[in-house]
């Protein structure tokens, strides 16, 4: 379904954020009346997503955050509704154009913006879109581009009918299972940008098992990392066996991101053939870490302090605890339990060299220090009530020169504001208790 086949239709926009509002907002700029439904009805028009009303539209456009097992969604459609989002429909408009689409568990955004900024030092117009934070709406009706680089999360995939011309896939792990309800649920979304048009490139990342393992059927599929088409090894990006980029100047910290530039490397390799030479050293040299993804946020008090706040399962914190080996850490874990596997967060922490302190904050820092204890025996871990206290404890702890990472292995608990609020608790609480 493409959004032209709308016209005529009745439609339910499901949701009042920024793209819920954005796709509102388009089909009233094409003549279009939709009814605008939210948990949360209060603004002029905005209505509650009853079971009555779902079943009396023809398609409801839901927003990524309006899970799509919803009860009353799945009545609707069994009722003969059809339900999408604006990126399911946004990607069936855009077939058979110059798209690049990046998912993955964690990865996603900064393989995405290092893609885009490949693109563009080669010399082409790049848009850049989706979940990184512009929806993709709004490019609908505006100017073409060269190229079209997308992020795309498991909720936004789960609607997807029409894949990308080209699909990079960064890592797999076990994220958001009570949105999808079970890990099962949680790959078969994601991998729907794949499985749709299996015949098209995707570049998967060697370093992801599963992602290896339920890609490997996909005759298109070309890999990166330890092996491939990009390969990472001895701090460069080689290329058919040539070299193509030096990685000593490349701001994003650890192993995973020198990963996630040989996944962007890939992705825009497929899309618009190898860049010229100097374009990829470019993008890399001018990479600034985005926030909340491993990025170090200021040194006070003789201590480095890194937000990884968008850590939001025990994966994407081993990854980050593993570029800071053999120093002094000090940890902050915890937030919303939904029963995700520790183990790989466990070995990261049995492995690490150096001196490491390990604060878990709740509701699920219990389980955190239980699982982390075990792994490593003789670990010094603590639990905290709030991310303040964590970070009075560790600063009263880590030897100077070590570093003070909040990586929480969860998501935010629900009440307490998203990722960008925290990162901002653990900012203030740094320079409080370093003043």
């Amino acid at each position: 379904m493409r959004v032209a086949d709308l016209a005529g239709c009745r439609v339910a926009v499901w949701g009042t954020g920024s793209e819920g509002g954005a796709f509102a907002r388009l089909l009233r700029s094409r003549g279009g009346d939709p009814v605008i439904v939210d948990d949360r009805p209060g603004g002029t028009g905005v209505v509650p997503p009853t079971a009555d009303l779902l079943r009396s539209v023809d398609v409801v456009v839901r927003s990524p955050g309006v899970c799509r097992y919803r009860p009353e969604l799945v009545e609707a459609e069994a009722h003969g509704v059809e339900v999408t989002t604006p990126m399911a429909l946004w990607l069936a408009e855009m077939a058979g154009q110059p798209v690049l689409a990046v998912t993955g568990t964690k990865g996603k955004s900064t393989t995405a913006t290092l893609a885009a900024a490949i693109l563009r030092a080669a010399g082409l117009d790049v848009a850049l879109a989706g979940n990184i934070g512009v929806p993709v709406t709004d490019l609908m009706g505006g100017p073409r581009h060269d190229a079209y680089v997308v992020e795309v999360s498991s909720y936004q995939a789960a609607d997807v009918t029409v894949g990308a011309a080209v699909t990079v896939v960064t890592l797999l792990a076990p994220d958001h299972l009570d949105w999808h309800g079970g890990v099962e649920a949680y790959y078969r979304d994601k991998l729907r940008l794949v499985t749709t048009v299996p015949d098209h490139p995707v570049a998967v990342s060697t370093a992801s098992a599963d992602a290896l393992e339920r890609t490997s059927g996909l005759p298109a599929r070309t890999l990166y990392g330890d092996r491939g088409l990009v390969v990472v090894s001895g701090g460069r990006l080689l290329a058919g066996g040539e070299p193509v980029a030096s990685l000593d100047r490349f701001r994003a910290r650890g192993a995973h991101n020198a990963l996630n530039a040989a996944g962007a490397l890939a992705g825009a390799t497929l899309l618009a053939g190898p860049p010229p030479a100097g374009a990829v050293a470019d993008a890399l040299e001018g990479f600034e870490p985005l926030p909340s993804r491993s990025r170090p946020i200021g040194d006070w008090g003789g201590l480095e302090f890194v937000d990884d706040a968008l850590a939001s399962n025990p994966s994407a914190t081993a990854a980050t605890l593993a570029s800071y080996d053999a120093r002094a850490v000090g940890l902050i874990v915890g937030g919303a339990d939904r029963g995700v596997d520790l183990g790989p967060l466990a070995g990261a922490v049995a492995r690490h060299r150096g001196e490491l302190t390990v604060v878990a904050v709740p509701p699920g820092g219990g389980r955190f220090v239980e699982a982390l204890v075990e792994a490593r025996p003789g670990l010094a871990a603590a639990e905290a009530p709030g991310i303040d206290e964590a970070v009075a404890l560790l600063v009263g702890s880590v030897s100077p020169g070590g570093a003070i990472l909040f990586s929480p292995g969860a998501p935010t608990p629900d009440g307490e504001g998203g990722y960008r609020a925290r990162a901002a608790q653990f900012a203030a609480a740094a320079v409080r208790h370093t003043a």
